[in-house]
């Protein structure tokens, strides 16, 4: 009866799965003494992992609340989950729903976004966008990987949630501290920008335990690796950047100018106004030990400062709040943001080499990962899972009937829609921007020009890496014929 029903409501919602299953959602059960509060620290228990082939995992875990908005979203808030061992004594990793193998996770509650979405939609195109600029074990990765579940605490509903790994010292291959004979030798570091841990943030210092940092007026950050050793070592080469690395000559020097490139377009094309300035996002050194003037290379990389985003959940003309929906988003210009840019960026905004490589990554991903035709099948696929699976029902349903409630839409439907006419209007504001003729012509308009085959008609048609390509089965992109630019939308 429950299979009818969900083809039923596929068939009036006009939902399709795109390759995921619409009738069942993983469903994870955790288990601890007492309940929910705000600020909650770790408070040891236990979880129950089901997939949606019925397989079932049951781990030691200890739970605490996470973030800001737990405290004010404490009918859904988000998680820390730490995996342990039986005793609770030690870290025991576990590969979760074809994740990699970790024992820090979080379940991410998304409880301003009224989509329950836009937070994975926007890591997903940075993973397919952006890649670290060094190899690791996880092809390079530099972004969180997320599934999405239904919640059950301590055997109440919560609704939906999204389970994903961390960003952390194992994912972008930073190097392990060291202690040899009673002395400590830090190498890789990770930090990350903003902090609750110290409550005025109006003057430079840092915490108790000097593992949380203010530079400068209202610039906080925390030390997310290494936790245990906190102190002006580690801050070193982080206060060096901030305070003492204002030129456009250091910036070059000391950061990767693509993996700026791409984390300046990724929060122009999806307006993630949450993420431009001193917060949600992490610095990190795979060896600050190393020399950035070394004659190789390879050494002089490792010293090199990565920016990897966080808390996406502004994306898509959202708000921190969660207060605009149905057709009213944030609407921050584009020239707007170009020119706000925050350290390290600030200091590359008149640099030619830079904006060349800017409009460059552009044009690279308005075919990819940024194109209209692979944002919205990313929304539509998360869309069709949480109707099709009546997760979406259930969740909504459940809240209405409570008088503290997160924030949501009725109809998830008719929001992915409007979200997908914003975005495509963001496209188009991004091709002006870069001055990208769009020429507005498609597969049928190249067909009447003749070339209807591989080579046929003046020359052929080429993608943007010169290659010859067919022109009857064109995906859509920017390409080349005759010497102009045509867009195929």
């Amino acid at each position: 009866m429950r299979t009818l029903f969900i083809l039923f409501l596929s068939v009036l919602t006009g939902a399709t799965t795109l390759g995921v299953s619409a009738a069942e959602m993983p469903e994870m059960r955790i288990f601890f003494e007492g309940s929910l509060s705000r600020g909650m620290d770790y408070v040891n228990g236990s979880m129950q992992l089901t997939d949606t082939n019925g397989d079932m995992v049951e781990l030691p875990a200890k739970f605490k609340t996470r973030g800001a908005t737990a405290s004010h979203y404490i009918m859904k808030p988000s998680l820390n989950m730490k995996l342990r061992t039986p005793d609770y004594e030690e870290e025991a990793d576990s590969a979760l729903l074809g994740m990699r193998s970790c024992s820090s996770w979080i379940l991410d509650a998304m409880a301003i976004d009224r989509i329950c979405m836009r937070n994975r939609v926007a890591f997903d195109i940075w993973n397919d966008f952006s890649r670290l600029p060094y190899d690791t074990d996880f092809d390079g990765r530099n972004g969180t990987e997320g599934r999405f579940l239904e919640l059950y605490i301590n055997n109440e509903y919560y609704g939906i949630y999204c389970l994903s790994d961390r960003i952390n010292r194992k994912l972008l291959n930073l190097k392990k501290t060291q202690e040899e004979g009673g002395a400590v030798k830090l190498r890789g570091v990770l930090y990350k920008s903003g902090t609750q841990e110290i409550s005025n943030q109006d003057e430079p210092g840092y915490n108790e335990d000097s593992t949380a940092c203010v530079i400068e007026w209202h610039n906080a950050w925390e030390l997310t690796y290494p936790e245990d050793y906190g102190g002006l070592q580690v801050w070193q080469p982080l206060l060096d950047a901030i305070l003492n690395g204002r030129s456009t000559d250091y910036v070059k020097r000391y950061f990767f100018l693509q993996n700026l490139a791409d984390y300046q377009i990724h929060v122009m094309a999806l307006c993630i106004g949450d993420n431009w300035g001193n917060k949600n996002h992490y610095f990190s050194i795979r060896n600050m030990r190393k020399d950035i003037d070394a004659p190789d290379p390879a050494d002089a990389d490792r010293r090199r400062f990565v920016i990897t985003p966080w808390d996406l959940d502004t994306s898509f003309g959202g708000h921190y709040a969660g207060d605009y929906y149905d057709g009213n988003y944030a609407d921050w210009p584009v020239n707007v943001i170009m020119n706000n840019v925050p350290y390290p960026i600030s200091y590359l905004a008149g640099d030619a080499e830079y904006l060349a490589l800017l409009k460059q990554r552009w044009e690279e991903g308005r075919q990819g990962a940024f194109s209209v035709d692979s944002i919205c099948k990313k929304l539509e696929r998360w869309r069709d899972l949480f109707i099709g699976s009546g997760a979406w029902q259930r969740m909504t349903e459940h809240y209405d009937a409570k008088m503290s409630r997160p924030k949501y839409v009725s109809d998830l439907a008719h929001e992915i829609e409007c979200i997908e006419k914003w975005y495509k209007g963001r496209f188009s504001e991004m091709d002006d921007y870069f001055d990208i003729d769009g020429g507005g012509e498609g597969v049928e308009a190249l067909k009447a020009k003749g070339m209807t085959k591989k080579g046929d008609g003046a020359g052929g048609v080429y993608n943007m890496a010169g290659q010859l390509v067919n022109a009857g089965t064109l995906p859509k992109g920017l390409y080349i014929t005759g010497g102009k630019k045509y867009v195929v939308q």
